[in-house]
């Protein structure tokens, strides 16, 4: 049963957040294990490579349908949609040489977004996030 939970405890690790259904209180009574024998486990470099994989599979995955439904959304003229959109092209763009146009893609972003008035979040460290 060792396994079984720490399998399921790498997947809950791997979902963001908001998308878990219990706290690890919770997971750890279901599996009869303490909280600290979670955290313990899933601070092992090799626990982390597990759930990174995880995570990373699942983006690759699911980014392309949501990014469809973002341009639908940002099309209509959701605001929320279109900065969201602008911050993917901008992140995107600090790192590809990519041009639409014979216009770099940062240039159109940047002008697109004088255009409605939005202010591009700041991108300058992406370092702090994790999965």
């Amino acid at each position: 049963m060792e396994n079984n939970w720490l399998d399921e405890a790498i997947q809950r690790e791997a979902k963001p957040k908001a998308l878990r259904d219990e706290t690890v209180e919770q997971f750890a009574e279901k599996w009869n294990i303490t909280s600290s024998k979670y955290f313990y486990e899933m601070s092992k470099k090799e626990n982390w490579e597990k759930i990174l994989e995880i995570s990373l599979n699942t983006a690759k995955k699911e980014t392309p349908e949501v990014l469809d439904k973002l341009i639908e959304k940002a099309k209509t003229g959701d605001m929320k949609a279109i900065e969201m959109f602008l911050d993917y092209i901008l992140k995107l763009a600090k790192n590809l040489d990519i041009k639409s146009d014979g216009k770099p893609l940062i240039q159109i972003a940047g002008e697109i977004a004088s255009k409605y008035g939005i202010t591009p979040q700041d991108t300058s460290d992406d370092s702090k996030g994790q999965p």
